[in-house]
């Protein structure tokens, strides 16, 4: 005996359309098909593409300079920074998670961009800004 017609229709189950499955890729892998924090984004298109990877390397420079803002309150003892130092290090917790959500989508360009952001920010806002600080630490110290 077969199926009652509801249940045996080609494109339903069980009186439902069927939808189209999404793939989420497991390996890392090249290619501008990839789906970035939100369904949909970047699309088909490459220049979308590139406007993510541009966009999670920013994401992760910010997360390193909110870093070294943090850094820097630290260093004052008023209790009244107390609240602004919460509001950065969440902030900067919140932006750390997105970068991870996207490095996720385990595109290798997508990848490059985060490593490549935190690379940069950490160079810049560790290295240079503190050997900055320190050179102008040393000139304005008595001898």
């Amino acid at each position: 005996m077969g199926l009652p017609p509801m249940m045996n229709a080609g494109n339903t189950t069980m009186g439902m359309p069927r939808r189209k499955k999404t793939m989420m890729h497991m390996t890392f892998y090249w290619g501008k098909d990839a789906l970035i924090l939100f369904k949909g984004w970047p699309g088909t298109s490459t220049s979308m593409y590139a406007l993510a990877v541009v966009f999670v390397f920013f994401l992760a420079l910010l997360v390193e300079f909110l870093a070294h803002c943090n850094r820097k309150m630290m260093k004052s003892d008023k209790a009244s920074l107390g609240l602004a130092q919460t509001l950065v290090h969440s902030l900067r917790v919140g932006l750390g998670f997105m970068v991870m959500l996207a490095v996720m989508s385990f595109n290798v360009g997508v990848f490059l961009a985060a490593v490549s952001g935190h690379a940069l920010g950490f160079f810049f806002f560790r290295v240079i800004v503190k050997s900055s600080n320190a050179n102008a630490d040393a000139i304005s110290a008595p001898c």
